[in-house]
Formats: structure tokens, C-alpha cells, sequence
């Protein structure tokens, strides 16, 4: 049964609209891979995977006008030496670091003292403490520490106060302590953990209660804890695991309006769907062997939502 929430739900499906999934989204106009000819203002500069053992010195003199910067897969560069060539540090917004194979991040990143979104992705062998700590006092609103080994997060993770989305993809992030951890981030509104090998999510899930989107999808998730009746999440990305019934945790978290769940053993829609209130109202089942007769129920029983798919493909 839908809760009667409308109006609830068109603010919710506007917001997801404007923020989901918009990290590096940014109209600070075209992205240059190396310097103009023409002298215009660069403020997007790509470097990634030029094979670069130093900054450029044609390079360092236009950047004044720089926003963003992605240094990726060029694992000969020197960040201590690069971050003190970079002028106008303060002006730096945003700072892609990904497949350096750095194990340390140099003190002198806070010097960019408006970054607000750094991406660390697929550094293993990158010392995750001492990162915090250098990152700690940054207004930085998104991380990415995706594909770096982790299982399990230092203490000092709840010291990243301003950060609002964090990407932990491609870990293994099966502890308790790790949910507790973030659970103490108070801006926290997306968390990624997919592709982290969870076989279960831990009840402390449920201390992530802050967050608005979660994605669990790309895991071999079978159920979910009773726990995540607590969280104040909006939306929950859980295609591509193992369940073979929709979850019943979904009609005790009552800000929840949108699940997707594509991809997964899904044949049964249980019967708590029809007794209780909920205000779910958005439902992708896509590529679930759910069969026609249980099909048809579903259509009936949730033919209320503004969204609903059983696609096949």
C-alpha cells in the first residue's frame, strides 16, 4: 500500500533531477588536454595518461585561470614538485589524482585551500590515514577513493566533516566499523560501496542514517538488515546482486520513494508490499525471472508509482 504523498514525491524526483549523480558536473566551459594557441582563459585542463614526468612550462604560465585539473594515469609525476609549480593554488576547485601509483599524498594539497572535489581512485598502494589528514581541513564536498584496497577505513575518516558524496567503490568494506565511521560524517548524503565483494551489510549500516542516495548494486547481496529501517535515504541502487525477493526492509524506511534493483534472481514480491504503508513509488525490476502471474500481481499492487519497469533484455 502507497502512502497518498504527491507532492512529497515530485520535490523528491526534482531533487534527484538536479543532484543525482553530478559529481565533476561543472559549466566552467570546454576542457583543453594541452594549452590554446589562441589566448583565452583555460579553466578546465584534462593532462590525464600523457606519459608527463613534469608540469609543462608552457602549461604553468596559463594557469591562472584554472578550475580544474586531472593528472591521472601519470604515475612518473612528482605531486610534491608538481603542487609547488601550480600557481594560484587557491583558485584550484577541483583535482583529479587517479592511477598514480602514489603511496603518499604531500602535505602541500592543502594549500588548495577551495578544493572541493579530489578524486584518489586506484592508488593501492596510497596511505589512507595520512591522506585524511592532509585533506582533513579542505572544504572538499566529494572524495573518491575508489579501488584502493580498503577494508578497513582509519578513525580519522570522521575528521572529513564537509564531505557530501564519498565513493568507496571497488574496496572491501565488509566490517562493522566502517559504517559506524562514516555514520559520524554529518554531510553525508551519497555513498557508493558497490563492487565491494559484500556478501551481507553489516546492522551498523544502519548508523548511515544521514545519507539520501546509497549504492549497493555490483555486490552478491542477498538480504538487507532490518537496520536500514532507521536510514533517511531517498533512493538505493541494488541491481546486480543476488536477492531473490524485494527486500521487505524498503516498507520500514520511510523516506525511501525510488529502488533500483535490476539485474538480480528477484521472483517473489512479498506480501508486506500489500500491507503496509510505504512511500515507495518508483520500482526498477529489470531482467529479474519474476514470472508472468507474479508479474501481473505487481503491476496491480504497485500500480500507483510514477515509475515502474520489468523490462527484459
Amino acid at each position: 500500500m502507497i502512502k497518498n504523498q504527491t507532492k512529497y514525491i515530485l520535490l523528491l524526483i526534482s531533487t534527484v533531477i538536479i543532484n543525482s549523480c553530478t559529481t565533476y558536473i561543472n559549466f566552467y566551459s570546454k576542457t583543453f588536454t594541452e594549452i590554446p594557441k589562441k589566448n583565452m582563459p583555460v579553466h578546465r585542463l584534462d593532462l590525464s595518461n600523457q606519459d608527463l614526468d613534469s608540469l609543462p612550462n608552457s602549461i604553468i604560465s596559463k594557469m591562472k585561470d584554472l578550475k580544474m585539473l586531472d593528472l591521472s594515469g601519470n604515475p612518473k609525476l612528482d605531486l610534491e614538485k608538481v603542487f609547488k609549480k601550480i600557481p594560484f593554488r587557491n583558485n584550484l576547485e577541483i583535482l583529479t589524482l587517479d592511477s598514480l601509483d602514489i603511496t603518499y599524498l604531500p602535505k602541500s594539497i592543502q594549500e588548495f585551500t577551495n578544493l572541493k572535489q579530489l578524486s584518489l581512485a586506484y592508488n593501492p598502494k596510497l596511505d589512507i590515514e595520512q591522506t585524511i589528514s592532509h585533506v582533513s581541513k579542505l572544504p572538499l564536498e566529494f572524495l573518491s577513493l575508489k579501488g584502493n584496497n580498503i577494508e578497513i577505513l582509519p578513525d580519522n575518516i570522521i575528521e572529513v566533516t564537509s564531505v557530501k558524496d564519498l565513493n568507496l567503490s571497488y574496496n572491501k568494506l565488509r566490517d562493522s566499523i566502517n559504517y559506524k565511521l562514516l555514520g559520524r560524517l554529518p554531510n553525508l548524503y551519497s555513498l557508493w560501496i558497490d563492487h565491494n565483494k559484500l556478501k551481507m551489510l553489516p546492522s551498523s549500516i544502519g548508523q548511515v542514517n544521514q545519507i539520501r542516495f546509497l549504492y549497493i548494486d555490483h555486490n552478491e547481496l542477498r538480504e538487507l538488515p532490518t537496520a536500514m529501517s532507521d536510514m533517511k535515504t531517498w533512493v538505493v541502487h541494488a541491481g546486480y546482486n543476488k536477492f531473490t525477493k524485494l527486500p521487505e526492509v524498503f516498507t520500514k524506511m520511510q523516506s525511501l520513494f525510488m529502488v533500483h534493483i535490476n539485474n538480480n534472481e528477484i521472483r517473489q514480491i512479498p506480501e508486506v508490499y500489500n500491507t503496509e504503508k510505504y512511500p515507495l513509488a518508483g520500482l526498477i525490476l529489470d531482467n529479474n525471472p519474476i514470472d508472468p502471474q507474479e508479474k501481473t500481481k505487481a503491476k496491480k499492487l504497485f500500480k500507483g508509482f510514477f515509475l515502474l519497469s520489468f523490462e527484459q533484455k
